[in-house]
């Protein structure tokens, strides 16, 4: 698996699923019993149409954030208290190293598909 690969995988189902996931659930969901919920559903009914999808990019950009975080830690080039260690990620069929850009590579993924 490249690089490139996997950030698109991870595009398609992290964010990209994820996304569809939550506006389903919004778009279908009754009744809640997670108090949380209960209250974004409340908020998210009395929304206007253009309204909930202003909110469902805000979870978008809230989920790219913290993927590219997350990629920037493997990267090592997110600094995180307590790791210290170099992420050596590299795949089953190859001990190729693939996280060396992977933030960087996501983040152009991101922006081509604007």
């Amino acid at each position: 698996m490249t690089p490139e690969q996997l950030v698109a995988i991870l595009k398609r189902d992290v964010i990209d699923g994820n996304i569809e996931l939550y506006k389903n659930l919004l778009n279908t969901t009754n009744e809640a019993q997670n108090p949380i919920w209960k209250s974004i559903l409340l908020m998210y009914i009395e929304l206007s149409k253009e309204d909930k999808e202003v909110f469902l990019n805000f979870l978008r950009i809230v989920e790219i954030n913290t993927l590219s975080h997350v990629l920037g830690i493997l990267d090592g080039s997110t600094y995180v208290d307590e790791i210290n260690d170099e992420f050596i990620l590299t795949t089953e069929s190859s001990n190729e190293k693939i996280n060396e850009d992977l933030q960087d590579l996501f983040l152009e993924l991101i922006e081509e598909n604007k």
